[in-house]
C-alpha cells in the first residue's frame, strides 16, 4: 500500500464559493406522470444508497484510505452524497451527466460538481476529442467527466428516455390528465338543473350567473353535505355517466396497461411500484437490481474508474448487498456456507450486518474441522497426514492383500 501513501490524505477545499456556480437542482420530474415519477424515484434512490469501494487490482482488498474514496464518499461540501448521486442519476435518465472536476494545486481531484446539462454544449476538436462549453468557457475531458445515457447516444451526447420513448410517456401523461379532469369535473353521477319551466325566457348571461351562484353555494369540498333548495318549477335530476359508460369502463384497464409499459421501460417490477406483492420480495428485488440498477450503476462505475490516475493498480466497484432483501434465516444460511467454505471471514459477515468486528475475525476457514486457511496450517496438516500414512504402512505392510 506504500504506493498510495501520497494520496491517502484528502486535502481541504477552500473554494466553497465555486459550489454556488456549478450546483443546480434537477427539476425534470416536474409534471411527470405518477408511474414515471415513482419508477425514477425508486431507481435513483436505490442507486444513491449503493456502497462503492476502490480495490487493489492484485490483492482484491478494498482501499478506504485513499483520496478518491473520500471523493466518492463526499463529492463536495455543498451536497450530501445521496443528493449528489440521486440527482446525477436523474440527469442520466434525461440524457447526460456532466461532472466538473475541481483540482488542488497538486493536480488531485478534491471535489466534483454537477453541471446543468441543459446549458452544456458538446463538440469535437480537430483531434476528435470532446470539448464542453459551459458559461462561455471551453473544457476538455481533463476538467469534465461526461456520462452519456445509453438511450440514443450519437457519439457526442445521449438522449432522454422520455424523448426516445415519447409515445409511451405521452399516452401515460394524457391518461393522467384525463383522470384528473374526470375527478375535477365530477364525471360520474352528474346533476341536471332544469329551469326551463320556471324561467322560459332566461338569457345565456342569466344562466351563467345562476351556474356561478350554484357552484359558489353548493359545489366543492367546503359545501359538501349542504342541502339543495328547490323552489318553484325548478327540477333536479341526475345523469348516470359512471362505470356504465363504455369509456369509463376501460379507464382502469388502460391505466394498468400504461403502468406496465412504463415499468417495463425502466426495468422495475410493477409490484414494487404498486405494492401488490409482498410474499416474493426477494425475487422482485433480484429482478430490480439486474434490470434497473445494474445497467445504471455499471455506466457510473466505469466512468468513476476514469478518475483514477493512469498506472495506479486500483479499480472502483459497486456492491449491491444493501439492496438484496432476504429473510434472516436465508442470510444466516448463506453466511454459514460462505464462512465454512472460506469465501467470507466472520468479520466480513459482521460488517454486512453492521456489527462490530471481533478479534481474529479476519481469518478464513476451510471445511476440514474449520481450520484456519493459512499456508502454515495447510503444510502442518499435510505433514501430519503423511506421518499417519507411513505409520499405517509400517504396522500393516500387507494392507490391501485379500489374505490379510
Amino acid at each position: 500500500m506504500g504506493f498510495f501513501n501520497n494520496l491517502f490524505k484528502r486535502k481541504t477545499n477552500t473554494r466553497n464559493d465555486i459550489q454556488k456556480v456549478f450546483n443546480h437542482s434537477s427539476d425534470y420530474l416536474t409534471n411527470r406522470d405518477a408511474t414515471s415519477f415513482a419508477a425514477i424515484d425508486l431507481i435513483c434512490s436505490s442507486f444513491a444508497n449503493l456502497s462503492g469501494y476502490f480495490y487493489d487490482r492484485y490483492t482484491k482488498q478494498s482501499i478506504k484510505e485513499h483520496l478518491l474514496y473520500d471523493l466518492i464518499s463526499n463529492p463536495n461540501y455543498d451536497e450530501a452524497k445521496f443528493t449528489f448521486f440521486y440527482n446525477s442519476a436523474i440527469d442520466y435518465f434525461n440524457g447526460n451527466v456532466f461532472w466538473f472536476k475541481y483540482d488542488d494545486s497538486d493536480g488531485n481531484i478534491i471535489s466534483l460538481f454537477r453541471l446543468n446539462p441543459s446549458v452544456v454544449r458538446v463538440n469535437r476538436n480537430l483531434q476528435n476529442q470532446k470539448i464542453f462549453s459551459y458559461n462561455g468557457v471551453e473544457y476538455d475531458y481533463r476538467k469534465i467527466l461526461h456520462i452519456p445515457s445509453r438511450y440514443g447516444y450519437n457519439g457526442l451526447i445521449g438522449k432522454s428516455i422520455f424523448s426516445e420513448c415519447s409515445k409511451i410517456f405521452s399516452n401515460t401523461s394524457e391518461l393522467d390528465d384525463f383522470i384528473n379532469n374526470s375527478f375535477n369535473n365530477s364525471v360520474g353521477n352528474r346533476l341536471i338543473i332544469d329551469i326551463t319551466k320556471e324561467y322560459p325566457n332566461i338569457t345565456e348571461e342569466q344562466i351563467q350567473q345562476l351556474k356561478n351562484k350554484f357552484l359558489q353555494n353548493y359545489a366543492g369540498i367546503k359545501n359538501a353535505g349542504m342541502p339543495l333548495v328547490k323552489s318553484g318549477k325548478i327540477e333536479y335530476s341526475k345523469i348516470e355517466t359512471d362505470f356504465k359508460d363504455n369509456k369509463a369502463n376501460q379507464l382502469i384497464e388502460n391505466r394498468q396497461f400504461q403502468e406496465k409499459e412504463v415499468a417495463k421501460l425502466f426495468g422495475v417490477p410493477l409490484p414494487l411500484l404498486n405494492g401488490t406483492e409482498t410474499t416474493n420480495i426477494e425475487s422482485l428485488y433480484t429482478i430490480f437490481i439486474e434490470n434497473a440498477i445494474r445497467p445504471l450503476a455499471t455506466q457510473f462505475e466505469q466512468s468513476i474508474n476514469k478518475l483514477i490516475p493512469f498506472g495506479e493498480p486500483i479499480y472502483f466497484e459497486y456492491s449491491y448487498n444493501s439492496l438484496l432483501k432476504t429473510s434472516l434465516q436465508t442470510r444466516v444460511d448463506a453466511y454459514s456456507k460462505q464462512i465454512m467454505n472460506g469465501i467470507l471471514s466472520p468479520n466480513e459477515v459482521r460488517r454486512k450486518e453492521n456489527l462490530p468486528e471481533i478479534e481474529a475475525g479476519d481469518t478464513l476457514f476451510v471445511p476440514a474441522n474449520l481450520m484456519p486457511l493459512r499456508d502454515d496450517v495447510i503444510d502442518s496438516y499435510m505433514a501430519g497426514s503423511k506421518i499417519k500414512e507411513q505409520l499405517v504402512d509400517n504396522d500393516h505392510p500387507n494392507i490391501g492383500d485379500d489374505k490379510v
